[in-house]
């Protein structure tokens, strides 16, 4: 979308919202009793709230049960008031209200006159006993005090109970070219990473792509943050496993800032475990924040700037190639190799020289020689070189009954491409990318009258950037007869994406640009009627994502092993398994998502609240603005493009019949109801048990709907199996569509089809919006004054559950025929013979997770603060089709199961000491502050590598002969990697099944980690310090393995590890406070 577009939607939305602007919701609110010295309720006490920071002040009086409740209030820091006629008036001092946080206070009077006060300095009570919501705060002490690495504060999400980093298991977005470094993998409680709901400062902080974060202030500017895991109130929709309500800083009465700078050189770092040598990266961060008043009590403002640039030349990186011998012919050290020709082992185990594909001598001219034992390459890639810069506004008014704020934030990201030497296309460290994100906010709130309240919020999200090659050659280049991205309206530049099988692969993500955000209105109404707090509001938010690339316009090849036996073998012949190629990605969506709720948090009396609410979550499907959506309905014809294959109908606005708009109906009555509770169990307020229930409908990420563009007429795909390298088309009987096909991007009504072609994605009828079910029951016992202990459960039950393409179900396999099918013949077998493969949208998946978390904490007092939590859970998934036909199949562990996972974090401000001046300079103000982390491993299958099922699928798991497949994780390393499961006990699964082995059956190496860091703080003046920093991650220098090779075809490399996360790191860093 144009700037200036997403600008006048503001401007509209401004002048609509003329009562105001404030968030969802970066508040807290306070509430409590007011009791005589015999524990009766006063009522009709005058109850006062002041910010200490900004000045800012509210008086409500209790009602008949001496009940009161300020809603709606700014994180920040408080005094409490209390006076009555007859008792001496109550100030309590030290009250720290945090984000999300429903607090309670008890007040006892003493009976006195209102001219004498009692002082308290206490915070408020430590149990939660207002709602049955379940969370965790990370607070500012942890924000700034925590090592981080890279700085990125969104890592401290990790330190709440029921969250996992998926990153670990195979990073799905890590490296991709559309999104931001640092976009967070997070699970929580079972959901997955699209299920999280990031809010800045009230303004919606998700990038709508693959619905991850995007990126974090830095920590000199994020005050605090908040995730909601459970049973979260129905002011909160999009999202079905959590809320991350963010808080940056902003201006007091009092200036205060900082200047950093942190250093990072590889010359200190340990050797990771694979790499040949030290890594040589050099990393810099520098900037400051400042903030302050502009009218005392009234005007605040904030800013801070952070810069980071990064010269690096990775350390390695672990291929398999061909040996000197086997580029000679000769492959007597691996399997029995099959002549395609012949279909008879090669004689010898040799292949003979002449039968060497042109193309694939000149890939090898390009790849190195092993120099470790057999195939085993170790190489360094090509040098990077990245920057990123970050800056971030913020001003704060009030003015009587108003607060309004106003926060615009902005980070930059640029690597350029490197082409690697003309030696070692393997060097190659992927695309170049650049990425620009920016996030509005202008906040409001409106206290009509002290029991009613107005608040809004006005977000703005916009992300835009593009990837460019970092190839040497094209494939034309080395004598492939296809068409280019070059030959397009692109212009593009080359692009290679090649696979061996348990050897190397070529290419990353595809070249092109992006430009896409969303814009949010949200209203609350909270209204506070006796023991009643009633919420009632809605939200819209505007989605729009623009896409030009160049996605399959090159091609790309597979070489399993299906023709020989060996997929180097089979590149070194030129017959890949699996070639596609397609028109491009094309795609201008668009979107809202509209929300309402009602939700009454009922004080019933002093032990119990019940939060009772409903959400209403329409969801209608995001369309493109050019209609290019299909549907797939078996013998239909299109009116829209007559020529198109039988099958095949249109959205869009002139859609055919049977094919809605945006390609699938609407579901609007997608209604939420949900429960809490919270009651106190003891008389003295530290003990409360809470629990809840509830239904959470999660939205489907736009990058959900990029297949519909890449279907015929718009930019059609083509896919095939046992084909030659040289000529894909050609040996595949097909006249090569290309450069034709690739233009242009939405035609009339006369287009040609050439078929076969693909259907990369079609939603079913029966689409429904993805559901979890959750329910949570918890127990919490205040002990000492600054402990808390928690036990609780969390289940969840997803229904509906979304399955991409990639992972769902295969509508149109090959049919199998004893003895007659051949992968040669894998589309003269499929059911609907213009098409290849048909990828299905569907919602009929499910998921179950089950949890018990165990959790201490101890809020910061005297220089400490703890948390450590522990989760035992489960979770089981039946989506990742392999068979087509039998969804039970798929039934087993999820890729996203972790049974085992403690979380342990720590700040200690060592206690000062008394000695003279001279040495207290140098023995007083250390801290002590860590991370630990242990983490079972992630669960895989082993696959087959090969369609033996012959169902053009490509998706065969192995078979399993019986036995213990797991060797233990206690052996040395040398015996861990090289074979980290018995491989003894799989074989290729019999032509037409699909193995019997189940699905996830064996774990990968555990996790374990501690990041530590010593700090010195040094008082120049009352109120200036320097601090230096010495940081230390995986500190004890831990190898964290990655997963093993699990792919049946990878020969040798098969239970091999190949890669490790990084060794110990060091990071230096010296700050200035004040």
């Amino acid at each position: 979308m144009p700037i200036r577009s997403y600008f006048l939607s503001a401007l509209m939305a401004v002048l609509l919202l003329a009562t105001g602007i404030q968030a969802q919701y970066t508040t807290a609110s306070l509430g409590g009793s007011v009791l005589d010295p015999s524990g009766a309720a006063l009522p009709n006490t005058n109850v006062t709230v002041r910010n200490v920071d900004t000045g800012f002040t509210q008086t409500v009086a209790t009602d008949a049960a001496g009940a009161f409740l300020f809603a709606r209030l700014q994180v920040g820091n408080y005094t409490l008031q209390a006076e009555h006629a007859g008792f001496s008036s109550y100030q309590q001092t030290g009250l720290r209200l945090t984000v999300n946080q429903a607090a309670s206070q008890t007040i006892t009077m003493q009976v006195g006159q209102i001219a004498e006060r009692i002082t308290v300095e206490a915070n408020a009570e430590l149990v939660t006993t207002r709602t049955g919501t379940l969370g965790q705060l990370i607070d500012e002490i942890r924000v700034v005090e925590l090592p981080l690495n890279g700085r990125l504060a969104q890592s401290l999400l990790f330190l709440s109970a029921g969250t996992v980093d998926l990153g670990r298991n195979g990073c799905r977005i890590c490296g991709h070219g559309g999104v931001y470094p640092g976009e967070q993998t997070a699970g929580v409680n079972g959901a997955g990473m699209a299920q999280v709901n990031y809010q800045l400062d009230g303004a919606g902080h998700n990038d709508t792509y693959l619905n991850v974060n995007v990126p974090f202030p830095n920590p000199d500017a994020v005050q605090e943050f908040n995730l909601q895991s459970a049973n979260f109130s129905a002011e909160y929709g999009n999202a079905a496993g959590g809320v991350v309500n963010i808080v940056t800083r902003s201006g007091t009465n009092q200036i205060h800032g900082s200047a950093f700078e942190f250093l990072r050189n590889g010359k200190l770092n340990a050797r990771n475990f694979f790499a040949p040598t030290q890594d040589t990266l050099k990393r810099n961060q520098y900037g400051g924040s400042f903030g302050g008043p502009a009218i005392k009590d009234k005007l605040f403002y904030f800013g801070t700037y952070q810069g980071t640039t990064i010269r690096s030349e990775p350390s390695g990186r672990v291929a398999f190639v061909p040996t000197a011998a086997e580029r000679a012919g000769d492959f007597a050290t691996t399997r029995v190799l099959t002549d395609p020709l012949s279909r008879q082992p090669f004689p010898n185990n040799r292949i003979p020289l002449n039968r060497f594909n042109p193309v694939s001598n000149y890939f090898l001219k390009a790849i190195p020689l092993p120099n470790r034992a057999g195939r085993e390459a170790n190489f360094p890639t090509t040098a990077s070189k990245e920057d990123e810069y970050q800056f971030m506004g913020k001003v704060d008014y009030t003015l009587q009954k108003h607060q309004i704020s106003g926060r615009y934030f902005f980070t930059d990201y640029k690597r350029p491409a490197v082409i690697p030497s003309s030696d070692n296309i393997l060097a190659a460290t992927g695309n170049g990318n650049a990425v620009r994100v920016q996030n509005v906010s202008v906040n409001h709130t409106f206290t009509a009258r002290n029991n009613l309240l107005l608040t809004s919020t006005f977000g703005l999200n916009r992300q835009r950037g593009g990837s460019s090659s970092s190839a040497p050659f094209s494939f034309p280049d080395a004598g492939v007869k296809i068409a280019s991205a070059k030959q397009s309206a692109l212009a593009a530049p080359p692009e290679l994406i090649v696979s061996v099988t348990g050897a190397f692969s070529l290419g990353t993500n595809h070249l092109g640009a992006f430009d896409r955000g969303d814009f949010t209105i949200r209203e609350n109404l909270t209204w506070i009627k006796g023991p009643h707090e009633f919420h009632f509001g809605g939200e819209a938010v505007r989605v729009s994502n623009h896409i030009t690339n160049t996605f399959r316009m090159d091609g790309n090849f597979t070489f399993n092993g299906q023709i020989t036996g060996d997929g180097l073998a089979d590149f070194m012949l030129g017959r890949a398994s699996a070639f596609g190629q397609g028109g491009g990605e094309f795609k201008d969506l668009k979107g809202t998502r509209w929300g309402f709720f009602a939700q009454d948090n009922w004080r019933v009396n002093q032990k119990l609240t019940l939060n009772l609410g409903v959400r209403l979550d329409p969801y209608w499907p995001y369309y493109d603005r050019s209609g290019r959506v299909v549907c797939f309905t078996p013998g239909a014809k299109s009116a829209r493009y007559p020529n198109a294959p039988a099958g095949m109908l249109y959205g869009g606005d002139n859609h055919d019949a049977g094919c809605p708009t945006g390609g699938s109906e609407p579901n609007i009555w997608n209604i939420a109801p949900r429960i809490g509770f919270a009651y106190r169990l003891t008389s003295d307020n530290k003990t409360s048990v809470r629990g809840g229930a509830g239904y959470f409908f999660t939205p489907i990420q736009s990058s959900a709907f990029n297949p519909f563009t890449n279907i015929a007429p718009f930019a059609p795909g083509f896919s095939f199996t046992d084909v030659a390298f040289e000529d894909p088309f050609g040996s595949a009987g097909v006249t090569n569509p290309f450069p034709s096909q690739y233009g242009p991007r939405v035609p009339g009504p006369e287009a040609t089809f050439v078929t076969p072609t693909e259907l990369r994605a079609v939603f079913s009828p029966n689409f429904r919006t993805p559901l979890l079910t959750m329910w949570n029951l918890n127990i919490e016992r205040q002990l000492g004054t600054s402990w808390v202990a928690r036990a609780g459960y969390v289940g969840n039950k997803g229904t509906y559950v979304f399955a991409a393409a990639e992972n769902g179900r295969e509508l149109n396999p090959a049919i199998y025929t004893p003895g007659q099918s051949t992968t040669s013949n894998t589309q003269a077998r499929r059911r609907y013979q213009s098409f290849s493969n048909i990828g299905l949208y569907e919602s009929g998946n499910n998921t179950n997770y089950h949890s018990l978390a165990l959790n201490l904490e101890r809020r910061f007092s005297k220089g400490l603060t703890v948390l450590a939590n522990y989760t035992w859970s489960k979770k089981i998934d039946d989506y990742n089709w392999v068979n087509p036909n039998n969804r039970r199949f798929d039934y087993g562990l999820s890729r996203e199961d972790v049974p085992h996972n403690f979380k342990f974090s720590n700040v200690w401000q060592i206690p000062m000491m008394r000695m003279p001046k001279t040495l207290s300079a140098v023995a007083n103000g250390w801290e002590l502050n860590s991370i630990v982390t242990w983490q079972s491993g992630f669960p895989f299958s082993v696959t087959a590598g090969r369609d033996n099922s012959l169902t053009g699928v490509n998706r065969d798991r192995a078979d399993f002969l019986g036995g213990q497949p797991n060797l233990g994780q206690g052996r040395a390393h040398g015996d861990l990697i090289a074979r980290f499961f018995d491989t003894s006990l799989f074989a290729q699964n019999g032509a037409g099944t699909f193995g019997n082995s189940g699905k996830n059956i064996l774990r990968g190496p555990r996790f374990f980690n501690t990041d530590f860091g010593l700090v010195k703080n040094t008082r120049v003046t009352e109120r200036a310090t320097v601090q230096f920093r010495a940081e230390f991650f995986n500190a004890f220098n831990n190898v964290n393995f990655n997963l093993p090779n699990s792919n049946l075809s990878g020969g040798a490399q098969l239970g091999r590890i190949t890669s490790a996360l990084d060794p110990r790191i060091m990071q230096f860093g010296l700050k200035f406070l004040f």
